[in-house]
């Protein structure tokens, strides 16, 4: 079978079968500088969706600043705790790969790494996917995974899709959008070494120049 019909089947079901393990590792992380700089960046009150929400932490500590947040994600027990974290907000569980987005509501999509387990050649439909979501100039931040890893792994969670990027491939994945930070950080928010990426989406669909 080939991988772009497989990889978030065997994703999920990883995260399902150590479901317990990810809610008590992610429970102690601390919000990234890509978070709080996302967060300075947006208007008040503003509408932000969190892709790939997990168990809601950073949804919670968005919403604790003013905003307007809801949530996705594919794992039903991440689902139920985002809820717990986050009374009276919408977390939807739902697929990466069908999911399908409002157009132009978002004033901010956060997606901390969530889209590492999208498959390179799938990457960019997710990318049009929340650029059409978001309103004109609304922000995206987005975490990456540095390196040249992309197969399924054998590690904390076994089994889970995993695709890393160098930072030059990072930069042409987001060609047409306006570029605000583009960073590779060691152990900020999560172990391990990660790009980050903050881009808006330029008014009428005009290229960065």
């Amino acid at each position: 079978m080939p991988l772009p019909s497989r990889y978030a089947d065997r994703t999920l079901i990883a995260y399902a079968a150590h479901a317990d393990d990810a809610i008590a590792s992610w429970s102690r992380l601390r919000p990234s500088t890509l978070l709080r700089e996302f967060a300075r960046q947006l208007p008040r009150g503003a509408a932000v969706l969190d892709y790939g929400c997990g168990i809601g932490t950073d949804m919670a500590w968005l919403r604790r600043r003013g905003f307007a947040v809801e949530g996705i994600d594919g794992t039903a027990a991440f689902v139920r705790e985002a809820q717990r974290r986050n009374p009276g907000c919408r977390v939807q569980q739902a697929r990466f790969e069908t999911v399908s987005l409002p157009t132009s509501v978002f004033d901010g999509i956060w997606c901390q790494a969530a889209l590492i387990h999208v498959p390179p050649p799938l990457f960019r439909d997710q990318l049009a996917k929340l650029r059409r979501a978001l309103k004109p100039g609304g922000l995206l931040a987005v975490t990456l995974a540095w390196g040249r890893t992309r197969a399924f792994t054998n590690d904390w969670i076994p089994g889970r899709y995993f695709a890393g990027y160098s930072k030059s491939e990072a930069a042409r994945l987001f060609r047409g959008w306006r570029i605000k930070r583009l960073a590779v950080v060691n152990h900020d928010g999560r172990q391990g070494r990660w790009i980050h990426v903050l881009v808006s989406a330029n008014p009428a669909g005009r290229d960065s120049v």
